[in-house]
């Protein structure tokens, strides 16, 4: 593991060649650490960090393609499609509630 915190720390100082690159190193990896140790999901703060730049990138080009209106993000043909599969997918947990309860009672009568 010194190793590993080594190379790690070599790596984090030569792209800059400053110290505070080492810091957040040290204080991202105790976050990562304190995370993982109250069962937080790592995968999706990883998936948020890399993706949300770009992300970021993408809606400031709708928004200027659409001149500044946010009505451009419910236009068709894409639109309906991924809003319906958002709001089942968001409500799928409840789904699968309701569900599980139905197929309970009707294998109790």
């Amino acid at each position: 593991m010194p190793s590993i915190i080594y190379v790690c720390a070599i790596g984090a100082y030569a792209v800059n060649n400053r110290m505070i690159d080492i810091y957040y190193m040290i204080i991202f990896g105790v976050l990562g650490y304190v995370f993982k140790k109250l069962d937080y999901p790592l995968a999706p703060m990883v998936l948020a960090l890399v993706l949300g730049d770009m992300a970021e990138a993408a809606m400031r080009q709708a928004l200027i393609i659409g001149h500044g209106s946010a009505l451009i993000f419910f236009r068709p043909p894409i639109a309906l499609p991924i809003m319906v599969a958002a709001i089942i997918i968001f409500f799928m947990p409840t789904i699968q509630k309701l569900l599980k309860k139905k197929t309970a009672s009707a294998a109790a009568v």
